[in-house]
C-alpha cells in the first residue's frame, strides 16, 4: 500500500498562533466533516466565509492538529470540498499560498464549549 504524501507547509508562511482572545470565528460557516469523506490527511474543515479564513483539522499530528489559513477566497474551499483527494488539493492549492498558524482544540475557549457557533464547537470538538 502506497502512503499518501505528507502535506508540506512553507515555513515562510507561517505565523505565531493567535492568542485565545484573538481567536475568533464568525459566521457565516461551512463545514466539511470527517463523515462526508475518506482522507488519509485531512480529519475535517471549516470556512469562515465573513473572515476569509479556513481551518483544517489534520490526522497525521493527530486529531488535535488544526492549521488556521488566512485570505482563502472562497472557491478554494469549493475546490476543497469537489476534490477527490483533499490531501491533494491542499498540497497543491493551499500549503504553499497561505499565511497559517498551527492551533489545537485547546487553543479555543474550554477545548471549543465556549464558541457561539455549533458549526466551530463541532469541529473544534468532534473527535
Amino acid at each position: 500500500m502506497k502512503l499518501p504524501a505528507p502535506i508540506n507547509h512553507d515555513p515562510s508562511n507561517e505565523r505565531p498562533a493567535p492568542t485565545e482572545d484573538e481567536l475568533d470565528i464568525r459566521a457565516p460557516l461551512d463545514t466539511m466533516p470527517a463523515s462526508s469523506f475518506q482522507s488519509s490527511n485531512v480529519h475535517s474543515a471549516l470556512y469562515d466565509y465573513g473572515e476569509a479564513q479556513l481551518y483544517i483539522r489534520y490526522l497525521r499530528d493527530g486529531q488535535d492538529a488544526i492549521y488556521e489559513y488566512w485570505g482563502v477566497p472562497a472557491s478554494t474551499w469549493d475546490g476543497l470540498l469537489k476534490a477527490a483527494s483533499k490531501g491533494s488539493f491542499i498540497n497543491a492549492n493551499i500549503a504553499q499560498s497561505y499565511t497559517y498558524s498551527k492551533l489545537s482544540a485547546s487553543s479555543f475557549p474550554q477545548r471549543g464549549h465556549g464558541l457561539n457557533n455549533d458549526l466551530a464547537r463541532r469541529f473544534v470538538t468532534t473527535p
